[in-house]
C-alpha cells in the first residue's frame, strides 16, 4: 500500500517526503517504565519552496506554531490518520540542495511540540511556555 502525507502549517501545506516521531520511557532494571513519556519530537522533510519560513521559525527562540500531518492513502486519497502539534518550536534546521535527485531541494526540520495528537493518541509535555 502507498502513502501520501501532507503538512499544513500556517495556512501553506507541504508535501512530506519523510516523518519520524520518537517517544521514550525511561525504565527501571526490570524494564518497567519509571517516567511519563518522554521525547515527541517531529522530524519532517518537505520539499523546498521559496518561503524561508521554516528557516525564521528555527532562528527564533520565542516563536510556536500549531500544524497538522495528514497521512492518506493513494490508492482512494482517503485519510488515514493524522497527527495535530500545538505550540511547537523548530529546534533544528537544514535545506539541501542535490541535482542529482528526484526532488533536488528539501527542508528537514525537527520540531518540539508542547502537546501532540497522532489520532486520538495524545501527549502532553508539563511545559511552562514563560518565555
Amino acid at each position: 500500500m502507498s502513502f501520501l502525507a501532507k503538512l499544513e502549517l500556517d495556512g501553506e501545506t507541504y508535501n512530506v517526503l519523510e516523518f519520524d516521531l520518537h517517544i521514550t520511557q525511561e525504565v527501571d532494571h526490570n524494564g518497567k517504565p519509571q517516567t511519563i513519556a518522554q521525547g515527541g519530537n517531529i522530524r519532517l522533510v518537505v520539499e523546498s519552496t521559496k518561503s524561508v519560513d521554516f528557516m525564521k521559525w528555527m532562528i527564533s527562540s520565542t516563536q510556536t506554531k500549531n500544524g497538522k500531518i495528514t497521512f492518506f492513502r493513494r490508492d482512494a486519497m482517503s485519510k488515514m490518520k493524522e497527527l495535530k502539534f500545538e505550540k511547537a518550536f523548530c529546534i533544528n534546521f537544514h535545506e539541501s540542495f542535490r541535482s542529482s535527485n528526484e526532488v533536488p531541494m528539501q527542508i528537514e526540520i525537527l520540531l518540539s511540540a508542547k502537546d501532540i495528537d497522532f489520532s486520538g493518541a495524545v501527549l502532553r509535555k508539563p511545559w511552562s511556555l514563560d518565555l
